[in-house]
């Protein structure tokens, strides 16, 4: 065990400790050897379990410093590309047995929260590398549990939608939220002439979201497929303007603007705003109001069949629940009803 790289990596005495007194268990050179190097694959369970050590007395400082070795873990690039080949190798950087439900979620968004109470995420101030991965990692979470779906649930021929769906149906004790407003993730462009373009050359976009215990966050599109910024296999213009990113935030309070609201425009990468904002034309979500483009309106630009945007919506969401027969009585229930399932 070699202490001085993984202070390297903001691991601290306490934790540290632990892992010496943890490899003290493994007799046999080989499975010490790869208990120790799963030390350096983020969400490992040997990981985790450093982590959780690491969340006593825990600072600003120490937070910080315990990002920047995940992100020297990842090898996390200043700016993602977007391309499939580059995340394929970030998620090969993370152990791919973190489900959505674990609680190692929470925690490592109790760090970045940490890390940033003072030194604000959005700020030019202080260690922009940092913040620019940071921000930038929440869509490489959002692909990481994206790809745990479809690696444990999917079958083939099936959607992404039908593979969450067996999920949500086998997992309890997840809060779950699919009535959570999906405006900003139904980004279009409308035309001189008011009509609408949707991303991807798509006829009719109802993108809706799904929000487990507020941090783990899954965009779907009409056809049932998750929509992300980032993707190992393949990627589109949707899941680029309208994808999902993961909430360091919590669901009250003031986390969720300063971490993952505010710092959108700042920390962005580049391959992203040059679709969001490419030479004559820019999407923008609907606005959140009654108006002409609103996305409460019943007569609206957004509007169909004396329908808002939201009430379409939600449609399709009561058609998602439908196919959680554990669930089905929340199918009457709308508005971000959160409960313990």
């Amino acid at each position: 065990m070699n202490r001085q790289d993984l202070a390297r990596l903001g691991w601290r005495e306490n934790s540290l400790a632990y892992l010496e007194k943890y490899l003290q268990e493994y007799k046999d050179v080989q499975a010490y050897q790869e208990q120790y190097q799963s030390v350096f694959f983020f969400a490992s369970p040997l990981f985790q379990k450093m982590w959780f050590q690491e969340l006593q007395n825990l600072d600003e400082a120490v937070a910080q410093d315990l990002l920047r070795g995940v992100m020297k873990i990842l090898l996390m690039p200043s700016d993602l590309s977007g391309a499939c080949e580059e995340t394929a190798f970030l998620l090969s950087r993370m152990a791919p047995a973190c489900p959505p439900h674990s609680p190692f979620w929470s925690s490592f968004s109790r760090v970045v929260q940490v890390a940033f109470a003072q030194d604000p995420l959005a700020s030019k101030e202080g260690d922009q590398l940092l913040k620019r991965q940071i921000h930038q990692f929440r869509y490489l979470l959002s692909a990481y549990q994206a790809q745990w779906i479809r690696e444990h649930y999917a079958r083939a021929g099936q959607t992404d939608e039908e593979a969450l769906q067996a999920y949500l149906q086998e997992t309890k004790g997840i809060k779950i939220d699919a009535y959570a407003a999906a405006r900003l993730h139904n980004k279009v462009y409308v035309d001189q002439d008011g009509q609408l373009a949707f991303p991807s050359r798509a006829q009719a976009q109802l993108n809706f979201k799904v929000l487990l215990n507020f941090h783990t966050e899954y965009i779907l599109d009409q056809g049932g497929q998750f929509l992300n910024e980032v993707d190992p296999y393949q990627i589109s213009e949707n899941g680029i303007v309208n994808g999902a990113s993961f909430n360091y935030g919590l669901a009250r309070g003031h986390t969720h603007k300063d971490l993952d609201i505010d710092p959108v425009k700042p920390w962005d990468p580049p391959f992203r705003k040059k679709v969001l904002y490419q030479q004559g034309v820019r999407y923008l979500a609907p606005k959140n109001d009654r108006g002409e483009q609103g996305y409460w309106s019943r007569k609206g630009t957004f509007a169909q069949g004396g329908k808002s945007y939201k009430q379409q919506v939600a449609k399709r969401v009561r058609s998602f629940l439908r196919g959680i027969p554990r669930l089905r009585w929340r199918v009457l229930l709308q508005n971000g009803l959160h409960r313990i399932l």
